[in-house]
């Protein structure tokens, strides 16, 4: 067969390209460490390693749901601790008020300590986390989840919402509760009621409706669950002498409680076992509302315990209604600190999960990457050895082709 001087340069400069290609792939695979540089070179083991990144990335994003989750978990039980503290230092407290050698400026200190540890506790219960969102707000962790009124009472804000984090693919977890199932659907020891005004009030400034207490509890009992309505009247001939007045009707049916009363500020209303205050000066047609319930917020009892030492007679029908006050207090009290102490409980049975299931995904983590490794990573002794064999090889060539190339007719003459 003949072999022309082209096709002999040809293939000797091929066979030099190839073991050179050969030699720099070594070489890239030393300097990188990775044995599988372009899909081409193994297109199955490509495959799988793409295929193991993707799990390596999902683990890793469930490690930093993880960690958020712990560390929202953390933060709500040593809140959680602190507001149990808080209840406990305040049913300490409404012991003491009900001791009978308590006179009434006795009772108006620890009113004056209890209504601190109403501030303080709101502020536990309006807590942030590390990114500023309210940790008691439901989903609306952009705003203070407990604010006052303009009675001066705190009410919630937030929603029942519950934020959920996938930790892993079948696994979500709650990151935290929201302040309306812990502090405020607390089960109250008698049927009660909460006073506000009607935010469509005209008078400026603002008048207040007070918290108020039940002075009569079986009159109250007969009344519940229906809501009652003060209304200021236009007409100031209604009542003599003339003046401000008001009628307190049945909110559903419009029934007459009370015909036009006489108003005069600050001072007691009575009504179906109930009493309260409204402070200021009410425009006509002002309204304030008193509305059942069944439930009491943590907030609103320990108000009520305030509004019940400060405004204290001591009288038979005003210790009466202070018995009253401090035996409601005590258990509602005590359903508070469970509601805290249940949510305590759960918050501790997620972070079982949560680091139960970090540990699962650290064992996961630590079988794929040696999966990986195995698919990806270079031997570098034997690659080390492949590259001074390519070397020699690459030599050879360049001699094999000099030689070879130099080889002509002309040198047999």
């Amino acid at each position: 067969m003949r072999v022309s001087t082209q096709q002999l340069f040809n293939r000797g400069l091929s066979n030099i390209q190839d073991v050179n290609a050969e030699l720099q792939n070594t070489q890239l695979q030393l300097s990188s460490g990775k044995k599988v540089q372009r899909p081409s070179d193994d297109p199955v083991a490509s495959t799988r390693i793409m295929q193991i990144n993707q799990d390596l990335d999902l683990v890793s994003q469930y490690q930093r749901n993880i960690d958020l989750v712990e560390n929202r978990l953390r933060q709500e039980d040593d809140l959680l601790g602190g507001v149990n503290d808080i209840i406990i230092r305040i049913r300490e407290l409404t012991i003491q008020a009900g001791d009978g050698s308590q006179n009434k400026d006795d009772k108006l200190y620890i009113a004056a300590e209890v209504k601190e540890r109403i501030e303080q506790l709101a502020g536990m219960m309006n807590s942030q986390d590390p990114s500023g969102e309210f940790i008691f707000a439901g989903f609306q962790g952009g705003e203070s989840p407990f604010s006052k009124n303009d009675s001066g009472v705190y009410e919630y804000h937030g929603d029942e919402g519950r934020r959920y984090l996938q930790i892993d693919t079948s696994v979500k977890i709650a990151a935290g509760d929201n302040g309306k199932d812990i502090f405020m659907d607390v089960a109250a020891a008698n049927k009660t009621f909460y006073t506000r005004a009607n935010p469509n009030n005209t008078a400026e400034p603002a008048s207040i409706i007070t918290t108020g207490q039940i002075v009569d509890q079986a009159a109250y009992d007969a009344f519940y669950p229906r809501d009652m309505v003060i209304k200021f009247n236009v007409d100031q001939t209604l009542v003599t002498p003339p003046g401000p007045n008001f009628t307190i009707t049945e909110r559903d049916s419009g029934k007459v409680i009370f015909n036009p009363q006489p108003f005069a500020p600050g001072q007691p209303i009575t009504a179906n076992g109930v009493q309260f205050e409204i402070i200021g000066d009410p425009a006509p047609n002002d309204s304030f509302f008193v509305q059942s319930t069944a439930k009491q917020g943590v907030l609103a009892t320990i108000e009520k315990l305030a509004y019940g030492l400060e405004n204290y007679q001591a009288s038979t029908e005003g210790r009466a209604a202070l018995d009253t006050l401090i035996e409601n207090t005590l258990h509602n009290l005590d359903n508070a600190q469970t509601s805290v102490l249940e949510t305590r409980g759960r918050v501790g049975a997620r972070l079982n999960t949560v680091e139960t299931t970090r540990e699962m995904h650290y064992d996961v983590e630590i079988l794929t990457k040696e999966i990986l490794s195995n698919l990806q990573d270079v031997d570098f002794a034997e690659a080390t050895s492949e590259l001074a064999l390519e070397e020699f090889i690459l030599q050879a060539a360049y001699s094999t082709f000099t030689r070879v190339t130099s080889l002509s007719l002309f040198d047999q003459i």
